[in-house]
């Protein structure tokens, strides 16, 4: 799955070693680069509902296709597809075998 980011400062925390360390700690940053890995390798978004510690859920109080992958005890990854409009089944929720590029819009941390 091809990874995008919302910003540069972003791109920056997620690509780059002591920049990862410094907002999450020496394991959030291992925790991170490890999801981002398993995120790279899906071919979908549907693939990352067989890695259990992403957790891969809803974001409350977001649009319905806005996700939260998790980064365990160090928050979570906001994502969302980058296609728009992303597919969507015919209930109308998100597609997510169709979805083989996501945006990263934010760490939320707990």
């Amino acid at each position: 799955m091809e990874i995008v980011f919302e910003d540069a400062e972003l791109a920056r925390v997620c690509n780059s070693g002591p920049a990862r360390r410094d907002r999450l700690g020496p394991d959030g940053a291992t925790t991170l680069l490890r999801r981002l890995g398993q995120m790279a390798a899906a071919h979908h978004l549907a693939d990352l509902r067989h890695v259990a510690a992403a957790r891969l859920r809803p974001a409350a109080n977001w649009d319905c296709f806005t996700l939260l992958v998790s980064l365990g005890d160090h928050g979570d990854l906001v994502v969302r597809p980058r296609d728009d409009p992303p597919g969507t089944l015919d209930d109308g929720t998100l597609n997510e075998y169709a979805v083989r590029a996501v945006i990263v819009a934010a760490i939320h941390r707990p």
